[in-house]
């Protein structure tokens, strides 16, 4: 069994010391229990202010629960209000969930602000070397470095207020849709490498400059694609990892290279999911559970659109999914009961 120590901040001169290692401790667990910690995605940067409402309250208004994860995202917008951003993060932590944060950064190499572009036709811009700390000063080196510098403060401020934080960047390596993807098609990439020290780069920035040792590192490729590349290539090494996800919109929820992923000997999670364009507002959310439980510990569904239906309250048996025994809503979050003295933690009495 597995324990979790905690300390809930409250009063003035209350100290929280829930760590790292008792929330990845907990997220782990979740496998042998035979159940899932639900997670909402709550739209693209400063969005959350307003899409925390709409995602996460639409969802309670349906169901009765709120999803456990909160996800929410650094990047994708420019001249982002970190500040605000956390300030919901806080309050859906302090309501005793947990919190995903994704980091679309911006790309070194555009004058505007855009995580987006095609990594193989402009292979040509992209030198994922000249953002490390120790490459020559550039322009490029500049513009990452300073968002990046940016993304720390807003983490420190995190963890100034006891919050772990379930750290997603440069995800969906193997795709060409990010300006940190894939350089080739086929598996003939050849930034492999460029790419593991860019991220380890970003986990020393992170860890030792600014002593963030708040974060859950996930490493998350999107689903395999022949014309890309294998969901392991990119993989930075266990010692910079502490849970490993896919990326996976189809018409029915699933870890399509689930096998593969175990090779690297973490857990796993769905880290980014919804329906396909063909499934918006028909994703079938309890068969997406009934198709993960056992082997993710968590997932995290996208938010909703213009005309893509794609957050949990849009499609279909979300109230059956949310009150399912298999599913960990925000009210079971194991978190808040838990005191100075270690117990046992038990799979939810939930029942089915």
């Amino acid at each position: 069994m597995i324990s979790l120590l905690v300390t809930r901040t409250g009063s003035a001169g209350e100290v929280n010391n829930t760590t790292k290692d008792h929330v990845l401790a907990y997220i782990t667990s979740m496998k042998n229990n035979r159940q899932v910690l639900s997670g909402q995605h709550c739209g693209d940067g400063q969005n959350i202010t307003t899409d925390y409402g709409t995602m996460m309250g639409g969802l309670f208004a349906l169901t009765g629960k709120y999803a456990a994860i909160v996800g929410a995202d650094y990047g994708y917008i420019a001249n982002n209000n970190l500040s605000a951003i956390n300030s919901k993060i806080i309050e859906h932590w302090n309501g005793g969930g947990l919190v995903e944060i994704s980091w679309h950064a911006g790309s070194p190499w555009k004058s505007r602000y855009n995580c987006r572009c095609n990594s193989v036709k402009e292979k040509g811009k992209i030198n994922l070397s000249a953002l490390l700390k120790n490459a020559p000063a550039s322009p490029a080196k500049t513009s990452y470095r300073s968002e990046l510098s940016k993304v720390a403060i807003a983490l420190r401020q995190l963890k100034d207020a006891g919050v772990i934080v379930i750290w997603r960047p440069f995800h969906e390596m193997n795709g060409n849709w990010f300006w940190w993807g894939i350089n080739a098609y086929n598996g003939k990439q050849t930034n492999v490498q460029a790419y593991v020290d860019l991220w380890k780069d970003l986990y020393d920035t992170l860890t030792i400059d600014y002593g963030l040792n708040n974060l859950i590192w996930v490493y998350s490729p999107g689903k395999y694609a022949a014309w890309g590349a294998t969901v392991t290539a990119y993989y930075p090494g266990s010692g910079y990892v502490d849970l490993v996800g896919e990326d996976v919109y189809e018409a029915v929820g699933n870890i399509p290279d689930y096998d593969e992923l175990c090779t690297l000997g973490k857990p796993i999670v769905l880290s980014e999911c919804g329906p396909d364009k063909n499934s918006y507002g028909a994703y079938d959310e309890a068969q997406m559970v009934s198709n993960i439980v056992g082997k993710a510990c968590y997932f995290l569904q996208w938010h909703s659109w213009t005309k893509a239906n794609c957050a949990i309250k849009d499609n279909v048996k979300a109230i059956e999914m949310m009150n399912s025994a298999s599913v960990i809503s925000r009210d079971e979050v194991q978190r808040n009961a838990w005191t100075r003295d270690e117990r046992s933690l038990a799979p939810s009495s939930k029942t089915q």
